[in-house]
């Protein structure tokens, strides 16, 4: 196969110069309107073929490898901190924020899978704001609560949706550290 940056032949999808060149993470923090503190690891910009590729066949092996080297140098909890991702819904074949959330095991988190569900299942991908706005996610939540956690996703835009996910998780009592995000559309 070739890799998908260099097109060099590779036993990967992503070759290991380009993982070295195209898979060092920067970390840049955002605070959000709700006071939610979000750390993307990279511009939309740097990842977006990477990105694009969530729904093709090969998807969730290159999701695998960004999210291996994204979060391999990410510290280590001194106390339980459980990832949920954001609807981790696994109809399309994988799910790419559960295997976000999967790889934050290896650093210690406790992933929570299939506890909080977008109940709108519209696509936001290309729209405005102002579709984004009048089409809320309507999440639900069926974890347990009086947990803190961190909320796991690949790509923030305007923010809308963590913001979402924050307040339902806030109402069902748990306590949300900050989010972890491959991407900002905005950095």
């Amino acid at each position: 196969m070739r890799c998908l940056s260099c097109r060099r032949l590779a036993f990967s999808p992503i070759c290991r110069h380009c993982r070295r060149l195209s898979l060092a993470p920067w970390p840049k923090l955002r605070r959000l309107g709700c006071g939610l503190d979000v750390v993307s690891f990279y511009s939309y910009d740097e990842l977006e073929p990477f990105l694009l590729s969530k729904h093709l066949p090969h998807g969730w092996l290159v999701y695998n490898i960004i999210a291996y080297e994204t979060f391999k140098n990410v510290d280590i909890p001194d106390k339980e901190i459980y990832a949920l991702p954001i609807d981790d819904d696994s109809s399309g074949g994988y799910s790419h924020t559960a295997l976000l959330a999967k790889c934050l095991k290896r650093r210690g988190y406790t992933p929570l899978w299939s506890v909080l569900r977008a109940q709108n299942r519209v696509s936001y991908a290309g729209q405005p704001l102002s579709f984004r706005l009048q089409n809320p996610r309507k999440f639900s939540y069926s974890g347990p609560s009086g947990i803190e956690a961190v909320l796991v996703d690949d790509i923030v835009t305007t923010g809308l949706t963590l913001q979402e996910a924050y307040g339902e998780l806030r109402r069902n009592g748990v306590e949300i550290s900050t989010a972890f995000v491959l991407a900002d559309v905005d950095r």
